[in-house]
């Protein structure tokens, strides 16, 4: 017999490749670089690395993550069913596919065989990108064709992710062609920015328009004002995006700008200051996790505005370190953050484990002052002037409890799937022999 949660999407097999491609790979990376630069080992493959550290954290990691609960909760936005399921697993082929070929092949692209397989998971990777972004649009439709905001964000995340996996395939394959192990910095930044703004953030704030003003009592956001944050996160992404590919400096800024200006108007909607909030008695613990992740969400959308609007003054494009920086803060503050703690308080897993055991109320404090404190280490710190080598011993120190935060996640989620099992498994029993539920208080 099929138990209830197989019928579902597999979301949790894009959640284990995400923690797994998180824990052994993006993390360890962001651990071993800053101590390799501390001791001065810096060159060309210490910068392969670090491109692929990146692309490890916010495509393995937050990507997959991401992409699995966008397949898990689309269809309560939408239609009511996924859309194409049969397109699922092929989607996470390629993707993992993808990801594991350019992590191998980057690093060795000077070698045409390994510069094939760059180029192929790259390849992959596009794809992929494509099929998210049908699956995730044809889902949505009923939401779209009402142009409702969240729908108009998560929609828009999935054509920007295959938007920056279509460009990466492309700048990738003339890499390799040339034989080389580095993409030039400012194609670099265009592929990040799209992943962390054009698709993290955009998935974000679809999610949150819905669910963080409830979460702290606040009323609905309004349509229009919905509706506002959605065309600016979109228009800032797309001006960011082609002042970076055609080296506009002045339309670059202005995209950057535009995106801070969306994240702060959504942040204002959604009351996370305010001592009043809307918590299950099992899940006010997470309440420690959501409101710093939020706030680091307000922090990231005052640095992009601020920043922006004062190269513009003076004529000057944003340092690379202060952008590394600001996405050091949105990495680590409110990406990381949220998936462990919004994952906590969504995923069946988890609310299963709730009715079944006594609930820990420390987790959302300890995942909140963890990260929290990984953020500073990793964003502020080094923003603030932090001298070398010290700031790259703070930002491996960093790295350390964002891996070992992740790795308490991936254990507790895993014990929950199984407790999730059993919990689904006796519920199909008792039903079968028509034993009244309350059996299992």
């Amino acid at each position: 017999m099929t138990s209830p949660h197989r019928a579902e999407a597999p979301y949790p097999l894009f959640l284990l490749a995400a923690m797994a491609f998180g824990t052994l790979g993006g993390f360890t990376l962001a651990v071993s670089l800053p101590i390799e630069a501390a001791l001065g080992m810096l060159d060309l493959g210490w910068v392969s690395h670090a491109q692929m550290h990146g692309h490890l954290q916010v495509v393995g990691f937050a990507g997959l993550f991401v992409i699995g609960m966008a397949l898990h909760l689309a269809p309560r936005f939408g239609s009511g069913s996924l859309a194409h399921p049969a397109l699922v697993r092929p989607l996470l082929v390629l993707l993992v596919g993808g990801l594991l070929a350019r992590a191998l092949g980057q690093p060795l692209a000077e070698h045409p065989p390994f510069a094939a397989l760059m180029a192929a998971g790259a390849l992959a990777e596009a794809i992929g990108g494509l099929l998210f972004a049908v699956i995730i649009a044809t889902t949505l439709g009923p939401a779209l064709r009402a142009r409702a905001p969240h729908a108009v964000l998560l929609a828009g995340g999935g054509v920007w992710f295959f938007v920056q996996a279509a460009i990466g395939a492309w700048w990738l394959s003339e890499l390799a062609l040339d034989g080389g192990i580095v993409l030039v910095s400012t194609r670099n930044a265009v592929l990040v920015n799209l992943q962390f703004f054009g698709f993290l953030l955009a998935a974000i704030l679809g999610v949150g328009m819905r669910t963080f003003p409830t979460f702290f009592g606040m009323p609905p956001t309004p349509p229009r004002a919905a509706g506002g944050v959605a065309v600016l996160l979109h228009l800032g992404v797309g001006l960011w995006t082609a002042g970076g590919v055609a080296e506009v400096e002045r339309v670059t800024l202005a995209g950057q700008a535009t995106v801070g200006i969306a994240i702060l108007a959504a942040v204002a909607t959604f009351g996370f200051w305010r001592r009043t909030y809307r918590f299950a008695p099992a899940s006010r613990g997470y309440i420690w996790a959501l409101q710093p992740a939020l706030a680091w969400l307000a922090l990231t959308g005052a640095s992009l505005l601020a920043t922006a609007l004062l190269a513009l003054a003076e004529g000057r494009p944003v340092t690379v370190g202060t952008l590394d920086a600001v996405r050091h803060l949105f990495a680590v503050g409110v990406v990381t953050l949220l998936i462990v703690g919004m994952g906590q308080l969504i995923l069946p897993e988890f609310a299963s484990e709730r009715l079944v055991a006594k609930p820990w109320h420390w987790r959302g404090a300890a995942f909140g002052a963890a990260l929290t404190t990984a953020a500073v280490l990793r964003g502020i710190l080094p923003w603030a002037g932090l001298a070398t080598p010290a700031r790259f011993w703070a930002m491996s120190v960093g790295g350390v409890i964002g891996l070992g935060t992740v790795a308490a996640f991936a254990f507790l989620y895993l014990r929950a799937q199984r407790r999730h099992r059993a919990y689904m498994a006796k519920i199909a029993a008792l039903r079968s022999r028509e034993i009244p539920l309350n059996t299992l208080e």
